[in-house]
């Protein structure tokens, strides 16, 4: 042990003091493997400061041309050969970045834009909505009276099988608000009041026998039965041109029908046609009084001349459908079967469609016209049994267009479309695009109403009177006849 002296000399006293210290321990010697990796370390430590010196230099270059980039073009980078050829890459991606960004900018803004309006016009849609409606409630009574006195006139001199539809105003169109409801049926929409003058209509829909009657007189030959002409399409292969209709056919397994194709339950039949509406081996002799079916928009244009009528527009076919109630969801009510009665209204598809078909109403496809009750203004089958061809053409969103310009009687587009522009409907805008030129006429979509027997509360669910579907004239269909209604000159 060692003594440490250390004198402390002060203006008073000295002090003499001692410590101890423990013995120093030396750190081993360098390895010759240590030695070459820490030589190592300062090698690649060197050459990254070197590195970072370099990358701190371009930045600086760049920071320094970039702060001036608004004032560049891509063509002039691209021809600029005094810059560094790193640099000018970095400007050019630069520039491209600046330029995507300012145009997803003004993409967006340009979105942002058509939301603003789009939301505008629903909320102008439903304040005038909720101002017609009030107006409307005003009016009821008033017209409730009308429509009963009219209707005891009317209908005592009506034409033979014929009921009178007074004139007036009613609510077109889904009412209902409901997510899922719109999402499916969006073509039912926005709701709006609309007014028609009076007419007859025929109390039920054509039946075989009429429309025989009607053959036998004429001579007239369907669609279905004679096919289309080659001139009309000079493209299609013969074999596609001849006559049938769209039969529904029976379908195995698990099938999902709002994503399925409706192929999977529709074949077209050669054959087919009002007197053989299933195929060439089926017959309507049994089935004088139950809907003509299998017939298409000019048959029934047809039939409507030579009986002094005409078909009916989607308005007045609503009108009649709803009789003088409004905003329900059924034409006798807002049940699909009122409590206690537990019995079917309408010949519509029972079961789990298109796989089984339970027929609990006792109909697997058409039934005799009155076999269901009539509505409250004395109209059959204005719900199932057969798709009702309607005047007008359809388009998806027509309704959008007549809320901005409202007419009283209304016709509908006055141009048609077809399927191919139906599908790339927008529901936001309401809008498809325009057929191509030279389109042949019969592939323009007309519209029909009331739903059919094969109409599921599964899956179709459109035998209510707002619904509205398309009419194909190209293909006649087992499940869609007409009826036609008169006006008072």
């Amino acid at each position: 042990m060692k003594i440490c002296l250390v004198l402390g000399i002060t203006s008073t006293a000295i002090f003499n003091v001692s410590c101890e210290k423990p013995d120093a321990t030396l750190p081993p010697a360098e390895s010759a493997e240590g030695k070459v990796e820490r030589e190592n370390k300062e090698v690649k430590l060197k050459e990254l400061t070197e590195k970072n010196k370099k990358e701190k230099v371009k930045l600086a270059k760049m920071r320094k041309n970039m702060h001036n980039l608004n004032d560049y073009t891509k063509e002039g980078l691209e021809n600029d050969t005094n810059l560094d050829p790193e640099i000018r890459m970095a400007l050019l991606q630069a520039k491209e970045q600046q330029e995507d960004s300012a145009q997803k900018r003004k993409n967006l803004m340009k979105r942002e834009a058509e939301a603003k309006k789009i939301l505008a016009e629903q909320d102008r849609v439903k304040a005038k909505f909720a101002s017609d409606e009030a107006e409307l409630l005003r009016e009821l009574p008033e017209q409730n009276a009308r429509e009963e006195k009219e209707r005891a006139e009317m209908n005592a001199k009506a034409p033979i099988g014929m009921v009178w539809i007074p004139g007036g105003k009613y609510i077109r169109g889904n009412a209902e608000n409901d997510p899922e409801m719109y999402a499916k049926f969006v073509e039912e929409y926005p709701a709006h009041v609309v007014e028609v003058d009076g007419f007859h209509i025929d109390a039920t829909e054509v039946t075989n026998r009429e429309f025989a009657a009607f053959v036998e007189a004429t001579g007239f030959k369907t669609h279905a039965e004679v096919g289309l002409k080659q001139e009309d399409f000079p493209l299609a292969n013969p074999k596609d041109l001849q006559g049938g209709a769209n039969v529904f056919k029976k379908v195995e397994g698990e099938i999902n029908p709002w994503e399925a194709s409706p192929l999977r339950w529709w074949s077209f039949t050669p054959g087919a046609t009002w007197r053989t509406p299933e195929g060439p081996d089926s017959s309507i002799l049994d089935r004088m009084d139950h809907p003509v079916s299998c017939v298409n928009y000019h048959d029934a244009q047809a039939y409507a001349k030579w009986a002094g009528k005409r078909l009916p527009t989607e308005a007045e076919w609503e009108r009649a459908a709803r009789a003088g109630k409004h905003k329900l969801l059924y034409s006798w009510g807002n049940e699909m079967q009122p409590s206690g009665e537990g019995k079917w209204l309408a010949n519509v598809y029972q079961g789990q469609f298109p796989t089984s078909h339970e027929a609990e109403d006792g109909f697997l496809l058409t039934a005799p016209v009155k076999s269901y009750p009539a509505n409250a203004w004395g109209v059959y089958d204005m719900a199932g049994n057969v798709w009702e061809i309607c005047n007008d053409y359809y388009h998806p969103g027509c309704y959008h267009e007549f809320v901005k310009n409202p007419v009283k009687n209304p016709q509908g587009p006055m141009t048609g479309i077809s399927d191919i522009e139906r599908t790339q409907y927008d529901h936001l805008n309401g809008t498809c695009p325009t057929p191509k030129e030279g389109m042949n006429a019969m592939m323009m979509l007309r519209v029909s109403k009331g739903g059919s027997f094969l109409c599921s509360s599964q899956y179709c669910l459109r035998f209510r009177p707002a619904a509205r579907h398309i009419h194909e004239i190209l293909t006649p269909s087992q499940h869609t006849g007409f009826r036609c209604i008169k006006k008072v000159k």
